[in-house]
């Protein structure tokens, strides 16, 4: 049986949770469209969440694609991960 197809919502939830949860501090929590520069998100905590999509999704962002754009917030990022995953 195929998977089904990811969600960019539920992609984005999954995204905020696991910043939230394992990079973040309490008091420093972000949301869906903020985006991760500004709110403290560096190269290695980027890494880990590329780590996580990857472990999750089984999608691995190439670094030509990590662009402004795409690393922008956590729903941009799901979008991407939800393009490659519907691209044959």
């Amino acid at each position: 049986m195929a998977a089904a197809p990811l969600s960019v919502d539920a992609v984005t939830a999954a995204v905020v949770r696991f910043l939230n949860t394992e990079i973040m501090a309490a008091s420093s929590a972000v949301g869906p469209d903020d985006v991760l520069a500004d709110a403290g998100v560096d190269s290695m905590a980027l890494l880990k969440v590329l780590v996580f999509l990857e472990r999750e999704a089984g999608i691995w962002v190439p670094d030509e694609d990590l662009t402004d754009d795409v690393v922008r917030s956590a729903r941009t990022l799901a979008a991407y991960v939800c393009g490659r995953a519907a691209a044959p």
